[in-house]
């Protein structure tokens, strides 16, 4: 049980010392927290210079080093570890910058600027400037970074990358994955400007595996070469690696034993079998009571798998998605201790009602009303999903339960985070988890998915609700890549149910695009086309007028009518 309870580690040391200056522009500042920040965000650390030909090159180096480890640590869990830094890099950038314009004594506040977030088993690198960040392993010496420097003449160069410099930056990012014995390196130019190649590899080669002895050696050597500029240097070296998953207890549950088929009556860790739900090649589904008499659903792993990590690990993440949401519309997951439970499963609550897909069996399209209510619904549930940074990712009938507080998303064992993605795991990401039928052009054909991924899913069954029928016909399902589903033609609704008003079967054409880049760029936005009409679909010349102005029309019909029933009458009593 050791291993599963591993947690990163690394040996630290870093020193900074104005030199022969006067003033030490250069600042550095490391972060090793313990769990679940460890787990979560991982270990940083980072150097800045400040440009000495700015006159706020101190105020510049300790604002950027301070942001940084401040804000990076403040972003939410969801997000993964490229877009926290860069966030609050680009915010740190138009600080600096707004500073600099805003400065009474037109001081620029400029500095370079290397960061290294050690997370799980990966390294991740941000870089902007000529302060830089090196790699030993297995005797070799790597340069990670490279210098935004463009030379002038023999002896002349420019910095032409830093923070403050403009009201954006380009900051270079490169991850790598680590092993044990590791050591990276991040030093200002008043060191690495004054070692050579070989020297430095020498001195590190001795004293890597003290980081102290290492800082300590190598700031004497730089000093002794002449370095007239202020020194920093920061050295890690990486003891044990982290665990592949996101807690200690993930890991405890991913060595739970499979559960065996059961039966009705049968009893596990207290929770009695009452009615098999589900049974597929790769889960069973019951509704189970706890000894207080609680419905609950229980869902297991199917023994086919039970030696598959990929699987495995799958499973195991899915409780602990379910557990982060909380909307009405999503099921809610019942947290147990790993110790609670003596095989691998997890519980949700119990929503009593039909699936969405057998109440469409049994009435057939629903009425327009009843289809967008629900469609709104839903909605709720999958804009929480995504402002966790979560893919549900199979958006289906079968997978929404319509209780008596309206339509609750249930399983979520397709969906994706966007933290969860970088940490290295025994299972690799499927690009094809949903349901053929429902899952968005993107993932079979390659292209970049997101929150539209799930906006085309939705609106399928929106269509679905109102039609009975797929948006693209049978051939949908059966295209799997990039031009064959551009062979493919959206089927108006209108088509399928005359009833479905030309401005709804615009809105749906739209989140239903092939292109992910022409759907909403919102779902708000997408819902209040739903909701009202937009002013650009509200005529269609190509329609007949009876389907374009029926509250003209039917007026007009009846006043006919009556007028050739009056002439008929007369006619007959002429007679």
């Amino acid at each position: 049980m050791d291993h599963l309870k591993s947690k990163l580690s690394i040996d630290f040391a870093q020193r900074s010392e104005a030199g022969q200056k006067a003033e030490n522009q250069d600042t550095i500042g490391a972060r090793l927290p313990d769990d679940p920040l460890l787990t979560n965000k991982g270990i940083a650390m980072a150097v800045a210079d400040g440009v000495s030909s700015s006159e706020a090159a101190r105020e510049a180096s300790q604002t950027a080093i301070t942001g940084f480890l401040t804000d990076y640590y403040a972003t939410p869990d969801t997000w993964s570890t490229r877009k926290s830094a860069q966030r609050v890099l680009q915010s740190l950038n138009r600080s600096l910058w707004g500073l600099s314009r805003n400065s009474v004594y037109d001081e620029g506040l400029l500095t370079t600027f290397s960061a290294l977030i050690l997370k799980g088993n990966n390294a991740y690198l941000f870089h902007v400037g000529d302060t830089r960040v090196y790699l030993w392993r297995d005797g070799q010496l790597e340069q990670l970074t490279r210098d935004h420097c463009q030379r002038l003449n023999k002896h002349d160069t420019y910095l032409s990358r830093a923070l403050g410099a403009d009201v954006s930056v380009d900051v270079d990012f490169h991850t790598l994955e680590v092993h044990v014995g590791d050591v990276f390196i991040l030093t200002s130019d008043g060191i690495h400007d004054h070692l050579r190649p070989d020297a430095f590899r020498v001195l590190i080669k001795t004293h890597c595996e003290n980081p102290q002895h290492l800082v300590d050696k190598t700031f004497k050597a730089a000093l002794d070469n002449g370095s007239d500029d202020n020194l920093s240097i920061q050295v890690a070296t990486v003891r044990q690696l982290g665990s592949a998953s996101q807690d200690d207890a993930m890991q405890v549950l991913a060595h739970l034993p499979f559960p065996p088929l059961l039966e009705v009556g049968q009893t596990l860790d207290g929770l009695r079998v009452e009615q098999r739900l589900h049974e597929s090649n790769r889960s069973q589904v019951y509704l189970v009571r706890d000894p207080e008499e609680r419905a609950l659903i229980m869902k297991t792993p199917s023994v086919l798998y039970n030696d598959d990590p990929a699987y495995i690990e799958r499973f195991v993440m899915e409780a602990w998605i379910g557990a982060r949401i909380q909307s009405p519309q999503v099921a809610r997951v019942v947290v147990q201790p790993p110790q609670a439970r003596s095989c691998l499963y997890y519980l949700t609550e119990y929503i009593p009602g039909p699936t969405l897909g057998q109440m469409m069996a049994e009435r057939g399209p629903l009425n327009i009303s009843d289809a967008v209510e629900i469609t709104g619904q839903l909605l709720r549930g999958i804009r929480a999903l995504h402002r966790k940074e979560t893919l549900h990712q199979d958006i289906k009938p079968d997978n929404i339960v319509l209780s008596s507080n309206g339509p609750v998303i249930v399983d979520f064992g397709s969906c994706w985070v966007a933290s969860v993605e970088e940490i290295e795991a025994p299972f690799t990401r499927d690009r094809i988890l949903g349901t053929l039928d429902y899952s968005a052009p993107e993932y079979r054909f390659g292209g970049e998915t997101g929150p539209h991924s799930d906006q085309f899913s939705l609106a399928v069954l929106l269509y679905e609700m109102l039609t009975g029928h797929n948006p693209y016909g049978a051939a949908y399902g059966k295209a799997m890549d990039w031009r064959e589903f551009q062979k493919l033609k959206y089927i108006p609704a209108s088509q399928h149910n005359p009833l479905v008003p030309y401005w709804l079967d615009r809105a749906l054409q739209k989140a239903l695009s092939i292109h992910p880049q022409q759907r909403y760029a919102a779902l708000s936005e997408w819902w209040q086309d739903l909701q009202r009409p937009n002013p650009r679909w509200q005529q269609n010349t190509s329609m007949p007028l009876i389907q374009r102005k029926p509250e003209w029309v039917w007026p007009m019909v009846a006043v006919v009518g009556w007028a050739t029933a009056a002439v008929l009458a007369l006619q007959l009593w002429g007679s």
